[in-house]
């Protein structure tokens, strides 16, 4: 799309999506700004010249312009450089185990392991799900107050994925869900739009659920 305009006796085309397209140099367009400008004053009436007021303000916007463009070139640098920091950084979770918010276990040899936070000390009724959903066992144990963990061990459990529930009795006989973790190991990390991100059990977490990092052991 086109804009015509006069500037003084001086007609002038200018096309419009050029000044609006973010990504257009300011320096250019100040300079195709100053041939304008000397196209004006060379054709201006000698009798008649044309006020030098606008020519300034409209130096001074392209000016503004070109140091905001530069601001904003400057700004996504850093942003650029601080990911890649975050990303060399979160490199090292590789190889390691880390505890992070999930309802989720790995079963292996029979035996299934998990983890969950208690807020107060009670009875904590813990069921074992199939990875379709389906239920398996529960246990119920009495637990203090803080995080604690609990292994099922039966040889009839089958290697492979499994989920889990943890809710505490109350002593009004009702049942409330408490929080639960999961743990695995950190096999990648992959660089989301979000930020860095881990690859635990064959998914990936964000660096905020992560609440507990360890060294895997030999």
């Amino acid at each position: 799309m086109e804009v015509n305009g006069n500037y003084g006796a001086v007609p002038t085309v200018v096309e419009e999506s050029k000044f609006a397209d973010s990504g257009q140099d300011a320096e250019q367009l100040r300079i195709d700004f100053l041939k304008m400008l000397t196209a004006q004053l060379e054709y201006q009436d000698p009798m008649d010249p044309v006020e030098n007021t606008e020519f300034t303000q409209q130096m001074a916007q392209f000016t503004s312009l070109g140091e905001q463009q530069k601001s904003n070139e400057l700004l996504q640098k850093l942003i650029d450089s601080q990911s890649v920091n975050e990303l060399n950084q979160v490199v090292s979770y590789i190889g390691n185990q880390v505890v992070f918010d999930g309802d989720r276990t790995m079963a292996a040899e029979g035996e299934a392991k998990v983890s969950f936070h208690m807020p107060e000390s009670g009875v904590a009724d813990i069921k074992l799900y199939g990875e379709n959903g389906q239920f398996i066992r529960s246990e119920s144990q009495s637990y203090n107050k803080g995080d604690q963990s609990f292994t099922f061990i039966d040889p009839a459990l089958a290697d492979g994925p499994y989920s889990f529930a943890v809710s505490i009795r109350g002593e009004d006989g009702n049942s409330a869900a408490v929080k639960t973790y999961e743990a695995g190991l950190v096999t990648g990390v992959i660089n989301g739009d979000s930020g860095p991100q881990l690859e635990v059990n064959g998914r990936t977490i964000s660096l905020a659920d992560v609440r507990r990092v360890a060294q895997q052991t030999s």
